[in-house]
């Protein structure tokens, strides 16, 4: 009995202590594993800021490029316009400024002369230019340089601080532009642009507010190792493997050092660990998460390289498993002492161990939804189109402002003319399933080859393309990137779009506009090219008119020759004049008088087109101040527009008055045609739009008559009816009002 008990109680002794050390293994264990779970899910977290970070930067300094691009085809820049070089230079710095650029300017072909504005909007014209800028042009002057960067690294400019690091992009210049003063492109090169930018502006504008976890933050190196941006303001523009033995010597930094070397600097992604001395106020041997990702600002010719890396104290993850496994251990205490006394005991706390390590994770599992919810509404709320597809381009994933975007509900407004989305909101989960395709155009750069070459590929992919959403066209900035899982392997293609309308409106009214103004001088250049021959034609005849008698038939078919060149020749006095007119070149003019001029050059076309003209001019009428020609050029326009409306005749309504109340002459011209439809009406008096068909119109007239209005203080407005909408009231009325003349007044109608 005796030797049972000695057995039974070396049994459960030994069964205590096998039970003590195999949960204190199994303590170790589980608190290990679950570290290092956490750390890895929390550097995960890390790894997509700092990817997401480098992918705004590349952005927002392809922007910076983009915009230097399409300055450097300005013809006033590139010819150096001496009236407007440094207005058309501001429009694009008003634009990118907040990027970080700090100065546009051009540099002459023979390095000379040197025309620049800052951020100031101060223009400067230097008549020496400085060393670094000579070898600069030299080198840009290398026909093999032509349509590329060059990149120019570490220059000081007035204004800012000496430890922000400076680049310049420099872009050869070439004559290839054309406009009035210079209708033919030499095509020589001509020197160089230039755009200075700050890069500590470009990168802390997108990473100075990046937090991770409680006290993580973001920091920035150049592709020598150089710090562009970092929270301590000291270390910015110093080299990062010297300034942190400088600062924290009592610790060993080979570990960053290595990822920056092996890893950062050579331009790969990835996560990792390493001590550092201090961490905000703390000091100390401190271990650190890192997740760190590339950035490229690859352009034609040249290119910069860095990296961004988001860091956090991994004492932040260890406090949130720490209070569970003091708990534990402790516990684990209790319960062998319970064994000892029994098994109720140990059942107890057992019992009440398990809910409370239950509620510990429930509160755990709560801050991580909570993080994982802030993420979210970050996504959610950006007014970005935010969307994954896979390979196939079946969407995975939509944010709200995506649905709203493809669902039309971006284009409506509300009678306060904000954007109304409220009224059927889309949830993002129904576009879930379907093809990107339906609402993206495959036929443009966005299609399934695309998708197959990222996919593929895993290289991020940046694209510009027309969307049409309903009957709204407009233009998207699309950036494509592969999300890839542990193993490498594409899971999936992450897609973030940017309404680029506006910009694409702008470029191609710059467009139109170098077209207008070359179109007036061509015009001007015709005109004086007939009216030479047509003076020596009407020389002859009136020679010959004195040589013939009076009686003869022969004298009478000179004069209707004589009397058709005079035609012709005022014809091209009258382009001569349009095409040299100016602003200030204005006279009291009557608008009766003026629109009876117009009637008798048009009425033999009224009458054979079977319209009948109704006049309800108030006479007498107040006199306006405007240059005639232009004014009966606007009137003949618009009574042309109306006989070309009513193909099979109708009324042509001409009335004038005076608003005594607004002190203004005002002019309607109504007719009775088919009407204009509604989607036309917001885009006829933009240049070059027509929708008459080809060799029919140019798409110049209204726009021509809109600016002439407004260059007199006048007012242009249009209300049209189509015969499907209003059947009985079909047509279209244009409205023009000027100010009335007042003898004595100081102000001037024509400017």
């Amino acid at each position: 009995m005796l030797d049972f008990q000695r057995k039974f109680f070396l049994g459960v002794g030994a069964g205590v202590l096998l039970l003590l050390v195999a949960g204190l293994l199994l303590g170790f264990y589980s608190l290990s594993t679950m570290r290092e779970v956490v750390s890895d899910q929390f550097n995960k977290q890390q790894l997509v800021l700092s990817e997401q970070a480098a992918r705004q930067i590349e952005t927002d300094f392809k922007n910076v490029f983009q915009e230097l691009i399409v300055l450097n085809q300005s013809p006033t820049v590139q010819y150096l316009d001496a009236f407007s070089w440094a207005n058309r230079i501001r429009v694009t710095l008003e634009v990118i400024r907040d990027l970080g650029v700090v100065e546009i300017g051009r540099v002459s072909r023979d390095g000379r002369r040197m025309f620049s504005v800052d951020r100031e909007h101060r223009g400067r014209t230097r008549e020496s230019v400085p060393a670094p800028w000579l070898e600069a042009v030299r080198r840009a002057a290398d026909p093999a340089r032509r349509g590329t960067v060059i990149i120019t690294r570490n220059l000081t400019v007035p204004g800012v601080p000496a430890n922000h690091q400076v680049v310049g992009l420099i872009l050869p210049t070439y004559l290839e532009a054309t406009n009035r003063a210079h209708p033919a492109a030499s095509r020589q090169y001509a020197g160089l642009l230039y755009g200075l930018v700050d890069l500590k502006e470009l990168v802390a504008r997108v990473v100075k507010n990046i937090r991770s976890g409680r006290t993580g933050y973001a920091w920035v190196i150049d592709q020598e190792g150089t710090f562009l941006y970092h929270p301590l303001a000291e270390f910015i523009g110093r080299n990062a493997f010297t300034v942190r033995e400088q600062k924290g010597a009592l610790v060993s930094f080979d570990q960053i050092n290595r990822l920056q070397k092996e890893k950062m600097l050579q331009g790969e992604q990835g996560s990792s660990w390493y001590f550092s001395g201090w961490h905000g106020g703390e000091r100390g041997k401190i271990k650190k998460l890192i997740a760190y990702s590339p950035i490229r600002l690859e352009l034609p010719g040249d290119a910069l390289k860095g990296s961004v890396a988001v860091a956090a104290p991994v004492g932040e993850v260890d406090e949130a498993i720490h209070a569970v496994y003091v708990r534990q251990f402790l516990m684990q205490g209790v319960i062998i002492f319970a064994i000892i006394l029994g098994g109720l005991v140990l059942l107890g706390f057992s019992w009440q161990y398990a809910r409370s390590l239950k509620n510990e994770v429930a509160e755990k599992t709560r801050d991580w939804r909570e993080s994982e919810e802030r993420y979210r509404k970050l996504v959610e709320n950006a007014q970005d189109l935010i969307f994954s597809v896979d390979r196939a381009g079946q969407i995975l994933s939509l944010n709200r402002f995506g649905a709203q975007f493809l669902e039309g509900q971006y284009f409506q407004f509300n009678i306060t003319g904000q954007r109304d989305v409220s009224a059927s909101e889309k949830i993002p989960i129904d576009f879930h399933g379907r093809s990107i395709f339906n609402y993206f155009d495959p036929e443009v750069s966005f299609d399934l080859r695309t998708l197959g070459e990222i996919w593929d590929s895993g290289r991020p992919k940046a694209l510009e393309h027309p969307v049409r959403i309903g009957s709204i066209d407009c233009w998207l900035s699309t950036q494509l990137i592969a999300i890839k899982d542990e193993q490498g392997k594409t899971q999936s293609i992450l897609g973030v779009s940017r309404d680029i309308s506006i910009r694409k409106k702008m470029e191609t009214q710059m467009i139109n506009t170098e077209k207008l103004a070359s179109l007036g001088f061509l015009s001007a250049s015709i005109a004086h090219e007939i009216n030479s021959p047509i003076g020596i034609m009407l020389g002859y005849c009136d020679y010959l008119l004195e040589l013939i008698p009076p009686e003869e038939d022969a004298h009478r078919l000179l004069q209707k020759i004589e009397q058709q060149g005079l035609r012709c020749k005022k014809i091209i006095d009258h382009l001569l004049g349009f095409s040299r007119y100016a602003e200030g070149e204005s006279d009291l003019a009557d608008v009766n008088r003026e629109l009876e001029n117009v009637l008798q050059v048009t009425g033999k076309v009224l009458m054979e087109k079977k319209i009948l003209v109704d006049k309800k001019m108030e006479n007498p009428i107040p006199a306006i101040r405007v240059n005639r020609i232009p004014l009966q050029q606007v009137f003949l326009n618009l009574i042309n527009n109306a006989i070309a409306a009513m193909e099979g005749g109708g009324e042509l309504v001409l009335e004038t008055r005076w608003n005594v109340f607004r002190d203004r002459v005002e002019i309607t011209i109504r007719d009775t045609g088919t009407g204009i439809r509604s989607e036309y009406r917001e885009h006829i008096f933009e240049p070059f739009f027509t929708t008459k068909k080809a060799g029919e119109g140019t798409g110049l007239g209204l726009s021509v008559c809109d600016n002439i209005v407004k260059t007199y203080s006048g007012t242009i407005a249009m209300d049209s009816r189509t015969l499907g909408e209003d059947p009985s009231r079909h047509g279209t009325t244009f409205t023009i009002t000027f100010p009335v003349y007042h003898a004595g007044s100081q102000k001037k109608s024509g400017k």
